[in-house]
């Protein structure tokens, strides 16, 4: 009776252990882990998404300088070099008329415009407004990079504890089929039991494969994400600043929203390009020079020079229903993007209300299960003492580690989810970048092209994205 008593001590400080070790292996970081945020910054700096962002930045920078030269004067060169002969007795002399002669040109022009209906103005405004899109557009990539991170690092911290608890599982099993084979080579149980002992440990050795095989995904989408393999352990982190309400999170989500930045810049540049096409209805003025060199031009022999100098006019008058139509048009483009920009923060509103409410209901399954297995380890360990008194069979001690084991796998999830809902409550506020460092003086360019040319329409800007440092 007493080395009975003895070895029921003895499975209690085993499984007091057990639930310990779970304990720090679900909440306590590593001593050596890789931290959220360095996954986070790696990410973000190696994604070909982002350079690609950075190549759609430079490209429209280029069309801004494209638009500006089209407000510089213009100067052309023409050559030209042939051999001719003209048949014109009346205005040519006897000697030239009809010879073979070859004929060399050469001249040079300069056209500087001074009206064109502010075409080639609203023509750099509309191109500076699209390049502050691309760069709000790379800011909003790197919160979808950054938040993508956090579910692959996330991932692969979750499933990493779900393998080491069903290692854990598949110890629990073996040690209850151990106990069961005494008891029946002893006589005290049928054999029946010992082969449920043996195929709940089949079951526990299944459960395992299975966190494996998800372990090997997650590791395979945290290096498509990330860049690399996760160096070292890794900890589930939730993020601890949170706005004060879901209110609060959804007029922050509003006001940060680059969705709604792109929006609010592509009206702008429809409303520019309407200006532009209504410029082609109204006259067009520029000043123009040049000179012109030839020898033994049109048939006659001789060097001949030209200078001149003027005003140029170009105004299209009337061209049917164009200009009305053209109007009409631009219009309604404008108007259809005001619509979609409307429905748009719908979208963002309903997305922050809907990840402020995951988050919460996630917090709080996660306080729940965290009692539910508090109260499931001590029901299995209340049903492992019965069972070695003989007072309850062996089923029920199968079933309760059972329950337990999917219990503490489904606190693993829900401390997850909850660790990724509160990251994505700041990704629905497009602060997430932020929050893990990445400043918006490094991120991106300051979109703010637009009143930049305003300010100095002629002059050209560095539209190169610096690194992330």
């Amino acid at each position: 009776m007493h080395l009975k008593a003895a070895f029921r001590a003895q499975v209690i400080i085993v499984k007091t252990v057990a639930i310990a070790a779970f304990s720090c292996a679900a909440w306590a970081p590593p001593a050596f882990s890789e931290t959220i945020s360095e996954a986070v910054r790696r990410a973000v700096l190696n994604n070909n998404a982002r350079k690609a962002a950075i190549a759609s930045i430079e490209a429209q920078g280029n069309q801004v300088g494209i638009a500006q030269g089209a407000r510089a004067p213009s100067i052309a060169l023409f050559g030209e070099a042939a051999a001719e002969t003209v048949d014109d007795p009346s205005s040519l002399s006897l000697a030239d008329n009809d010879d073979l002669k070859l004929a060399r040109q050469l001249s040079l022009g300069v056209e500087f415009p001074l009206l064109d209906g502010m075409r080639s103005l609203n023509a750099v405004y509309r191109e500076a407004t699209l390049l502050d899109a691309e760069i709000i557009r790379l800011s909003d990539e790197t919160e979808t990079l950054a938040l993508n991170a956090v579910q692959a690092y996330i991932d692969v911290a979750r499933h990493r504890r779900v393998v080491a608890l069903a290692d854990r599982n598949i110890r629990v099993h073996q040690r209850i089929r151990g106990q069961v084979e005494q008891q029946v080579v002893g006589g005290s149980l049928p054999e029946a039991d010992l082969l449920s002992a043996d195929d709940k440990v089949f079951e526990a050795r299944l459960a395992k494969a299975e966190a494996e095989a998800a372990l090997g995904n997650a590791l395979s989408s945290f290096q498509f994400v990330v860049g690399t393999p996760p160096r070292g352990a890794l900890s589930l982190t939730s993020n601890g600043v949170l706005p004060r309400s879901v209110a609060a999170a959804e007029a922050a989500a509003v006001a940060n929203s680059f969705r709604l930045k792109v929006a609010q810049k592509e009206i702008e540049a429809l409303t520019y390009k309407g200006k532009i096409d209504d410029a082609e209805w109204r006259p067009k003025v520029s000043l123009f020079a040049g000179a012109e060199v030839g020898h033994d031009l049109d048939g006659s022999s001789g060097h001949e020079e030209t200078l001149r100098a003027g005003v140029r006019l170009n105004w299209t008058l009337h061209q049917g229903k164009k200009r009305a139509a053209t109007a009409a048009r631009n219009h309604d483009l404008v108007m259809r993007a005001h619509y979609r920009k409307k429905q748009m923060e719908g979208e963002v509103r309903d997305f922050v209300r809907r990840s402020w409410n995951t988050y919460r209901t996630s917090a709080e399954r996660r306080g729940l299960l965290t009692r539910s297995v508090e109260n499931s380890t001590q029901i299995a360990a209340a049903y492992s003492r019965d069972f070695e008194a003989a007072k309850r069979p062996l089923l029920q001690v199968l079933d309760a580690e059972r329950d337990l084991f999917n219990l503490k796998v489904q606190l693993i999830n829900a401390e997850a989810a909850t660790a990724f809902q509160s990251y994505r409550v700041l990704a629905a506020q497009n602060t997430l970048a932020r929050h893990f460092g990445l400043s918006a003086a490094n991120r991106a360019l300051i979109p703010n092209y637009e009143a930049r040319v305003k300010a100095e329409p002629r002059k050209g800007f560095d539209i190169s994205t610096p690194d992330l440092q």
